[in-house]
């Protein structure tokens, strides 16, 4: 299994330097959408990564993939969310408010 990569040329460096060699880097949302339907048909790749902003912006293209994709920060940090998913499940599941 190979990891993909699609990102900004930041986040694309960072994992170019860590040896990997599916690695698209993209300046628009129509480039990233490319990018991921392109690995998404590669047999080989099993994971995508791709930064927070740029699933935010291709949501529809992310939701009719069938392999994993994880979303991660790029340098200018996590976007905040009103209502994190992960703080509700977990607010649902225990029963406490969660700041």
């Amino acid at each position: 299994m190979r990891i993909g990569v699609v990102g900004d040329p930041d986040v694309v460096a960072g994992f170019r330097l860590a040896g990997l060699t599916d690695v698209y880097e993209v300046n628009s949302p129509e480039q990233a959408a490319k990018a991921i339907e392109e690995l998404n048909s590669n047999s080989e790749i099993g994971l995508i990564i791709t930064t927070e902003r740029i699933g935010e912006k291709i949501r529809d293209a992310i939701s009719s993939i069938k392999k994993v994709v994880v979303e991660v920060p790029d340098k200018n940090g996590p976007i905040v969310r009103e209502n994190d998913p992960v703080k509700v499940l977990v607010r649902n599941a225990v029963g406490v408010d969660i700041k």
